[in-house]
């Protein structure tokens, strides 16, 4: 994100400096300088010119030597009469344009990460207190086991089994608690910029299955491209590529420039004064007539820059297309797995109060119990998982429509 606010400062600093090629400029100049002129060989010149004899022996100075103080101002503006500087400043407006709507779609990324990454928090926790769950009752089967085979009722092949359902649940649990760190610190790296940053948000209680699941419109196609900051930021570096083709036709016309000029000239500082003034003032007409073929070719280059920009503009929509047609159907077949297996939950945990009326009547064991709240506790963490894809589904849907 930083990076993208320094690009958009980038891009505001090239407009003004675009603004600024259509303005008058005006420099100051001052200059000192010390020259020698040599005259060697300029009395032989000058002795047949004069009527002097050879035999007069004209004396040659050696050279003269002088000091010139100059101080002035030149001011220049360049008229734009064929909208080169027009075109400079639209381009630069459409690049500026571009690159908000890159920080826009940073900004929508980031923020679904910190949702996709959030639900998977709540996912895996959800996952580390349903493992809790069944490890303590692996723990009582594992207790029954060995009680039972202290009896000599149970096969040591039977206890065993217990025994590494057990290790297993133990394992898988240790395996989440390292997940759960790790998306802890995914979390704080993307709301506070570190991984040790606190976050009492996630140490309130929160039920992955509390969060209801959105509804998402899509709404018409024409809205997609109004809303999706990379179709925005494609369609401006389209605007910007077609803005400089405009310059590069101005570059076949003839440029007029006003220039204006005065200068004070002296050979001593004390001379320097308005009588010692040299003024220049008129238009400049500047007119190409062989390059070589290089404007041809900055042209056909500039077509070619905005070719390209148009292909990628059309890619960028129809990859948006796609995406959003791709995630519609994966959300529907979610939604129909979470329909089929909130059934088999209800289904559940009517068995399971079932088998608790009968338990506490005595007409089945506890391991029995124990065993099919295992069934149940599973049956909840498969309706968790598709409750947590259909929710990291809204977050990629409402992503893709630029939301």
């Amino acid at each position: 994100m930083a990076l993208a606010r320094e690009r958009i400062r980038s891009a505001r600093i090239q407009r003004r400096a675009a603004s600024a090629e259509s303005l008058p400029s005006l420099n100051g100049q001052a200059s000192y300088t010390h020259e020698r002129l040599g005259t060697a060989g300029v009395g032989q010149v000058l002795q047949p010119l004069l009527g002097l004899s050879p035999e007069a022996g004209l004396h040659e100075p050696e050279g003269v030597s002088y000091t010139n103080y100059s101080i002035g101002a030149v001011a220049s503006w360049e008229l734009d009469l064929w909208g080169r500087q027009r075109r400079l400043q639209e381009a630069a407006k459409a690049e500026l344009s571009a690159v908000r709507a890159d920080m826009e779609a940073m900004h929508l990324s980031t923020q679904a990460e910190l949702a996709r990454t959030y639900f998977q928090w709540l996912w895996v926790s959800d996952r580390l207190n349903r493992a809790d769950k069944a490890l303590d009752r692996a723990k009582q089967l594992l207790a029954i086991a060995e009680a039972v085979q202290a009896r000599g009722l149970l096969a040591s092949v039977d206890l065993e089994k217990q025994q590494s359902l057990y290790q297993t649940g133990l394992g898988e649990k240790e395996e989440l608690a390292a997940q759960q760190a790790a998306l802890h610190r995914a979390l704080a790296v993307l709301a506070a910029g570190r991984p040790d940053a606190e976050m009492p948000e996630l140490a309130k209680p929160a039920s992955l299955l509390d969060v209801k699941i959105p509804e998402v419109s899509t709404g018409i196609p024409s809205d997609m491209a109004r809303k999706r900051p990379d179709i925005r930021a494609a369609e401006a570096r389209l605007h910007a590529a077609t803005a400089t083709i405009g310059m590069a036709q101005a570059d076949f016309y003839p440029q007029i420039t006003l220039t204006g000029q005065i200068s004070l000239d002296a050979l001593t500082v004390a001379e320097l004064g308005w009588n010692a003034r040299n003024t220049s003032f008129g238009p400049t007409l500047s007119l190409p007539i062989f390059n070589g073929g290089r404007l041809s070719r900055q042209l056909e280059l500039r077509h070619s820059e905005q070719r390209s920009a148009g292909l990628s503009y059309q890619s960028v929509v129809l990859n948006a297309w796609v995406e959003i047609e791709n995630l519609l159907s994966r959300g529907n077949v979610f939604r129909s797995q979470y329909q089929r297996q909130f059934s088999l939950f209800d289904r559940e945990k009517t068995r399971m109060a079932i088998l608790q009326k009968r338990y506490q009547h005595g007409d089945i064991s506890q391991k029995e119990l124990l065993t099919a709240s295992l069934s149940e506790n599973e049956s909840a963490a498969n309706l968790a998982r598709t409750h947590a894809e259909l929710l990291t589904n809204v977050v990629d849907l409402k992503t893709a429509v630029g939301d």
